[in-house]
């Protein structure tokens, strides 16, 4: 109320949001939403340093239901070396997404900035996002590719 004891208009829904208008949109209209890749590491060599990563397996489930529900195809993969880690992503990279949409990473390990544990050690991140550029995953181009790292 104002001092006079006049009411406020109360305000209407439409100027409590704001609605923005991406000026760019990717496409989604392709056959698949896309692969979505989880890399679950828990457990570690010892030469690491690292200790367990306990209660990251109820992470991985819940992030492969929340991705199948998304659309997503889901493969998770459980303590794996920096090779395993890099030979995996690296296949991704090469599969053909054409008829996706997009992809999707999910790294659940130790880490530092800039580095990834794998069970056996610490790599760059950038070694594995790298894998997904256009001059080496030709079917992304212009495709959103996600990462997601804890």
């Amino acid at each position: 109320k104002k001092k006079n004891g006049e009411e406020l208009p109360k305000p209407s829904l439409s100027n409590q949001y704001r609605i923005v208008t991406p000026t760019f949109q990717y496409n989604m209209d392709y056959k698949k939403v896309g692969k979505c890749i989880i890399i679950n590491n828990k457990n570690f060599e010892d030469k690491t340093g690292m200790g367990t990563r306990n209660g990251t397996d109820k992470d991985a489930g819940d992030l492969a239901k929340s991705f199948r529900n998304l659309g997503f195809d889901v493969c998770i993969y459980n303590d794996r070396s920096r090779d395993d880690m890099e030979k995996l992503l690296k296949q991704a990279s090469e599969e053909n997404h054409s008829d996706a949409a997009c992809f999707a990473c999910i790294l659940l390990s130790h880490g530092e900035e800039g580095l990834i544990y794998g069970t056996d050690g610490p790599m760059a991140i950038k070694s594995l996002t790298a894998l997904f550029r256009g001059d080496k995953c030709k079917s992304l181009i212009g495709k959103p590719k996600l990462f997601f790292i804890q």
